[in-house]
């Protein structure tokens, strides 16, 4: 099993389109493989792709707040996708809510990691909210890599080292299997990819274009063109 935690601190970078493609490419590299992924991110746009024509109340109820709050295991969440090896644990905007109650749980996040490791998975990907809060916490205390989209801004920078504080905050507790961050150069051109290679971090070696019709199908719930899965199939290889 690998666990891959998709994170960044600054919206538009396309954390949650990383997820999505990320999970198909490696269904479509590894047809054996079972795949899950893991909205943790209340604004449930990952949810939103695969079910969206699902009843809100299914959603709610195998929302990942049934697990948080020890309603539900978390193997009793998991939900079926239109993709027969891709699974998922959708969100619901009342996830913030429910973190926001979660704080005193000291035991959560370690917890959290070791139930995704006792599910019968080959790869796990966990989109996490753009702010240092308990979900972000949780999907990067529980992955074996961090993925970090970094677009054309400074600010974006700013934000993949707050990233890293916690990847190495949550190393230092960790006995076994230290944490790994890579950033991934997302929605940038190939001259503004080039421009970001002079800044003195190690990104993966694959970026992911600026596409219009990558946004549209994210928008529209659909799979990517054999134009557009190339990049991310890349990435899927170097990761694995």
């Amino acid at each position: 099993m690998k666990i891959i935690t998709v994170s960044s601190l600054k919206g538009g970078v396309g954390k949650t389109t990383l997820s999505i493609y990320l999970g198909q490419a490696l269904s479509k590299l590894y047809p054996k493989s079972k795949i899950l992924q893991i909205d943790l991110d209340h604004n449930n746009n990952l949810t939103d792709y695969y079910l969206r024509d699902e009843p809100v109340d299914l959603i709610e109820g195998n929302s990942i707040a049934k697990y948080l709050t020890g309603v539900k295991d978390i193997d009793s969440i998991i939900t079926s996708t239109a993709f027969k090896n891709i699974f998922i644990i959708p969100a619901t905007p009342k996830l913030s809510k429910t973190a926001v109650g979660l704080s005193w749980d000291a035991g959560l996040i370690t917890r959290f990691r070791k139930h995704l490791r006792n599910l019968n998975f080959d790869y796990i990907i966990i989109d996490t909210p753009p702010a240092l809060c308990l979900e972000l916490n949780l999907g990067i205390h529980a992955s074996d890599i961090v993925l970090s989209p970094i677009g054309f801004s400074r600010w974006n920078i700013q934000g993949f080292q707050e990233i890293e504080d916690v990847v190495i905050n949550s190393n230092e507790s960790l006995e076994n299997g230290k944490i790994k961050i890579l950033p991934v150069r997302t929605m940038v051109s190939e001259k503004k990819s080039d421009k970001l290679e002079e800044l003195q971090i190690t990104f993966a070696k694959t970026f992911i274009p600026k596409s219009e019709s990558i946004a549209s199908a994210v928008d529209q719930g659909k799979p990517l063109t054999e134009k557009n899965s190339i990049f991310f199939e890349q990435l899927a290889k170097e990761i694995k």
